[in-house]
């Protein structure tokens, strides 16, 4: 039986109820590195004279939010707040990888 045949099937036959389980198996999503061109607005994690990291979903979860790492040379401006449906605003950056 293939690895991802079993997976399906411990996912299948596991004694977590059905709406705990999507939530259960899950993956954060993996960093993004920039290329020469890219460009993200989001709110600044971390920024040091040769990167910068970048949340560009932070009204999302922890799980679902979304990180780009720059690395110099990049440029950064000031871009709008972002306003979450929660009523919390982040103040927000625009980067360019040069």
């Amino acid at each position: 039986m293939s690895y991802l045949a079993s997976v399906v099937m411990l996912a299948v036959l596991s004694p977590i109820p059905w709406p705990f389980r999507t939530v259960y198996f899950q993956a954060y999503k993996p960093p993004v590195e920039a290329r020469a061109g890219y460009v993200a607005t989001g709110t600044l994690i971390r920024q040091d004279a040769k990167n910068l990291i970048l949340n560009t979903e932070p009204c999302s979860s922890d799980r679902e939010k979304q990180v780009v790492i720059f690395h110099a040379p990049f440029s950064t401006k000031p871009a709008p707040d972002a306003a979450c449906s929660n009523g919390s605003k982040f103040p927000q950056v625009t980067v360019t990888q040069g």
